[in-house]
């Protein structure tokens, strides 16, 4: 069974992500937990509008530009860490397309952990050309192939971009309408999943933490 106190850290993290969505720039975006048992393991899938396949629904964004269309894809998959004491991000994906069905769109962050296809956990797509990159294909083993199926490396698993850095890149160059203050929830919300990362990182290197405590733990805080 899953037990309540994960139930509830996966509850609380999926009302986090939908006040941050609908406190910056979207509106009525409904982020849903749904748990499921696999053996002994437990997997979360986190969403808008969640259907049976547990596919997320993509939600719609409000560009600057006033006939433009623009449409957002966020989901996130959480499963147990090794301990089975905290939930962990196994999956997710932030992507921005042109339309509620494109298959291609402007940009999308991935993040698998562990990946087994030898690209990068943490990675960033753009739907791009560029005539440099086309010079650079070897044409024996990469004919045609374009910018956008580079993996361009962002962080691995503890240092990789947050939802909130996505949301700060949208709006500050000026491509969607961001409510006014958003600004603070994006502070917060970064100074939440930093804290996060930290511990996680802090419980996987005791040494490094104990070499810490040793050097500063007795002096006073900056």
């Amino acid at each position: 069974m899953i037990s309540d106190k994960l139930r509830d850290q996966t509850i609380r993290f999926a009302n986090e992500i939908k006040g941050l969505l609908n406190g910056t720039i979207t509106n009525h975006v409904q982020i849903k937990a749904v748990a499921l048992s696999k053996g002994d393991d437990r997997l979360f899938i986190l969403g808008n509008r969640l259907d049976k396949t547990m596919t997320a629904e993509r939600f719609q964004l409000k560009p600057r530009a006033s006939k433009a269309e623009l449409w957002m894809d966020v989901s996130f998959q959480l499963r147990l860490d090794a301990e089975r004491e905290h939930l962990m991000v196994h999956k997710s994906f932030f992507g921005v397309f042109g339309c509620k069905e494109a298959k291609k769109g402007l940009f999308h962050y991935d993040y698998e952990r562990d990946k087994a296809d030898g690209y990068p956990d943490a990675h960033l797509q753009i739907e791009a050309a560029s005539e440099l990159f086309a010079t650079l294909n070897d044409p024996k083993c990469d004919p045609g192939r374009s910018l956008a199926q580079l993996h361009f490396p962002v962080g691995g698993k503890r240092f990789r971009p947050c939802l909130e850095d996505v949301i700060e890149f949208l709006a500050v160059e000026r491509l969607v309408e961001a409510r006014d203050g958003y600004e603070k929830l994006l502070e917060v919300g970064r100074e939440r999943f930093r804290k996060n990362q930290l511990r996680a990182a802090m419980r996987r290197d005791p040494d490094t933490v104990f070499e810490f405590v040793e050097r500063y733990g007795s002096r006073d805080r900056a």
